[in-house]
């Protein structure tokens, strides 16, 4: 009986901020080869979590995975090798790459720099197959309404600056905890104060750079707010705002394809999921907050 190697790799991929598509490549100082970073799996894993997991240990990237893109085989000293692959995505939180025993170099190239460096046809065909351009455009928004706040009427400050209450303190940690291991790239928050608290657990958790835009901020333009949305298609990414600007952010969404798996509510400290897939709008489903 010929013996069955299993092992998994990614296809590790990014837009730049030009909008360019750039692979990334590693050297293998034992074989002096070009390819994508890939290893054998290990007793119980999963082949998405092999593929994680080698390459965070060669790259010095932790990814989530956007698509499964196929397996390839080959032979080897008594036995096959299968390597199911991966299309995937930098996180935040990665540790960034130092040279080891199996990886001593990697670089980010272009899809047609990368053809004329890989040294194997697989890996060569492997990127020709895949639609990274699409992939590119697939991923999940979270439109996250901030957490318990004040009494608006009893509040002397600027409302900008009104803070979240004790139960709002917690459930901005309990959404960091629940989304800890959701592939989190961006967060964007409205400027006002409950806003950027509500997310700032969950930045400290992912490593992501909050980010602040008028465009989610109380009675924005909704053309501005959708836009935003838009530009963020293909990303992981969190968006926290307001109660008047959520559930018009989720109507346009519906215009442009969007359908509701849940009834509409808008709740502190809620969120709404929306699926993305080749940049389109496809299915949207609300998640409770956080019970207290």
């Amino acid at each position: 009986m010929t013996r069955l190697v299993s092992a998994a790799g990614g296809l590790v991929f990014k837009t730049t901020s030009k909008g360019r598509l750039k692979v990334l490549l590693a050297h293998r100082p034992a074989y002096g080869d070009w390819g994508f970073p890939k290893g054998k799996a290990d007793p119980g894993e999963s082949s998405e979590e092999t593929a994680v997991r080698e390459v965070l240990e060669e790259t010095g990237h932790h990814c989530r995975i956007v698509a499964h893109l196929g397996a390839t085989r080959h032979r080897i000293d008594g036995g096959v090798k299968e390597v199911n692959w991966y299309a995937m995505r930098p996180l935040p939180d990665s540790p960034g790459f130092e040279p080891n025993a199996e990886v001593d170099e990697i670089k980010w190239v272009g899809r047609k720099k990368a053809r004329e460096t890989l040294d194997y046809e697989s890996d060569r065909r492997l990127l020709g197959e895949a639609d990274l351009k699409a992939l590119a455009q697939t991923g999940k928004l979270r439109l996250l309404r901030h957490g318990l706040a004040g009494n608006r009427d009893k509040w002397e400050g600027e409302d900008g600056v009104r803070p979240l209450t004790k139960k709002g303190r917690k459930q901005a940690e309990a959404i960091a905890a629940a989304l800890a291991d959701a592939g989190i790239e961006r967060i964007v928050t409205s400027p006002y104060h409950r806003c950027v608290q509500t997310v700032e657990p969950l930045a400290d958790i992912t490593g992501a750079r909050i980010e602040k835009s008028d465009a989610l901020a109380e009675e924005a333009d909704i053309d501005a707010a959708y836009a935003l949305v838009d530009s963020l298609v293909g990303a992981n990414a969190v968006l926290c705002s307001h109660g008047d600007v959520i559930p018009a952010l989720v109507n346009r969404l519906m215009w442009a394809g969007l359908t509701l798996e849940s009834h509409f509510y808008c709740a502190k400290g809620s969120i709404w999921e929306v699926d993305v897939e080749r940049g389109k709008f496809t299915s949207g489903r609300y998640v409770p907050p956080p019970k207290q």
